[in-house]
């Protein structure tokens, strides 16, 4: 690591008001480790994972050793970590919020939010099955834990508390508490809480977030093959929410999200998880049921696609080369042509001469002729005969037609935001 990296987890170890975890491959540098130590110092709330072989690495250092273990006494926890064998990163989880990625080969930290992809997949190596690294049977364990993670606002929730071999034991907010123990807390937004435990000179830290949510969603996003780009497009709603429509033998693609649902089920397709897509033909009209249940509340959305069997127009209904004025040829070829040439070469001269002067006027006359054709294009025939003002002729004629049954004219609508 150099130098910018290392000053770069400084300020981010400085920063922190609640909580620093650390997962990497080898131990960090002395300097680092004791820039943790002024971050426990604080209260600050510090969890290391190491893999075995960086852990054996830093046994055959002493000095380094020693500096690891006193961030023990200091209140941190060290784990040894099977998830960060062959780690090519650098991963540092900070207040709960914010993961900082140090990829191999990268000179600057990639800063994730908890919204943004990937969070949660990198969330995952900050756990670990194993107990705490050369934990002695008189050093301070905790465990600490809510019933879940993210609740309703206004509800209330279990906080759960296991600690040994501590004489005082606080938790932020609520005092001292009994070694275990449990309490019900109805959370009115997002809160830490932290729990210190203390045996003479020897502590131990944690820090737990629990979230808060305002209401339940489930986003969803239906999408056609367009087929002149072969790419997906979204397919606006009709004027009744849930409601599509789309011609025959379409590709469709599904792409739904539900975020904290405890279970997620996409009928009929039979996909559970929390988020995902699905492309499926237009053969025949579908009905698509979102379900998900939140700490023991239900919601349900549905999704109707009607395939209509009539294709939909796609392109213009002519093409033509647009060179074809350059490469036209206009000939005269009738009996007058032969007329003037025989003519022309009789004794007549007064004939001949005004013959001449009709020849002049038809080149100049054929000439401009010419000129004006060129310059013409179908461009103003398509602006009176566009695509979108055809459909809306026809449109019109059939909801008119079909005004008595409002799901053909649902149907007919929903069609309009393709031609647009």
């Amino acid at each position: 690591m150099n130098t910018h990296q290392t000053l770069f987890l400084k300020k981010r170890f400085a920063e922190a008001r609640h909580k620093i975890s650390l997962c990497l491959e080898e131990v960090l540098s002395i300097d680092l480790l004791e820039q943790l130590g002024k971050c426990l110092k604080r209260e600050i709330a510090c969890d290391i994972y190491v893999s075995k072989q960086g852990l054996e690495k830093t046994e055959s250092d002493a000095f380094l050793l020693i500096h690891l273990l006193k961030l023990r006494k200091l209140g941190a926890s060290i784990y040894l970590s099977e998830s960060t064998e062959g780690l090519s990163k650098i991963l540092c989880f900070k207040d709960h919020e914010m993961i900082y990625v140090l990829q191999e080969d990268h000179e600057n930290f990639e800063e994730l939010h908890t919204a943004d992809q990937g969070f949660d997949e990198y969330l995952n190596y900050f756990t670990s099955a194993e107990p705490e690294y050369r934990l002695e049977p008189d050093d301070i364990t905790i465990e600490f834990l809510s019933e879940s993670n993210t609740v309703y606002e206004r509800t209330a929730t279990k906080i759960f508390w296991e600690v040994t071999n501590a004489t005082h034991v606080t938790i932020d907010g609520i005092g001292e508490v009994a070694n275990s123990g449990q309490k019900t807390i109805t959370f009115l937004n997002d809160t830490v809480l932290k729990l210190k435990a203390t045996h003479g000179s020897e502590k131990k830290i944690k820090s737990l977030k629990v979230k808060t949510i305002s209401e339940f969603k489930i986003g969803y996003e239906v999408q056609f093959r367009n087929p002149s780009s072969n790419e997906f497009v979204a397919m606006n709603e009709s004027q009744y929410a849930g409601v599509f429509g789309i011609a025959k033998g379409y590709d469709v693609r599904l792409t739904w999200e539900v975020a904290h649902a405890d279970t997620v089920n996409v009928k009929p397709f039979g996909f559970y998880e929390n988020q995902g897509s699905h492309i499926f033909n237009s053969d025949g009209s579908i009905e698509i049921n979102i379900e998900a249940k939140f700490r023991g509340k239900s919601k349900n959305q549905k999704i109707l696609i009607y395939s209509f069997p009539t294709p939909v127009f796609e392109r213009k209904f002519i093409d033509l080369n647009p060179n074809i004025l350059k490469e036209l040829e206009i000939n005269i070829d009738d009996v007058r042509n032969k007329a003037l040439h025989y003519l022309k070469g009789s004794d007549n001269n007064q004939f001949r001469d005004y013959m001449d002067e009709m020849d002049d006027k038809y080149r100049s006359l054929k000439s401009t002729l010419l000129q004006k054709m060129e310059g013409t294009d179908f461009n103003q025939f398509y602006e009176q005969h566009s695509i979108p003002k055809l459909f809306k002729k026809r449109k019109s004629t059939l909801l008119n037609y079909f005004k008595s049954d409002p799901k053909i004219v649902d149907n007919i609508e929903s069609t309009r935001d393709y031609y647009e």
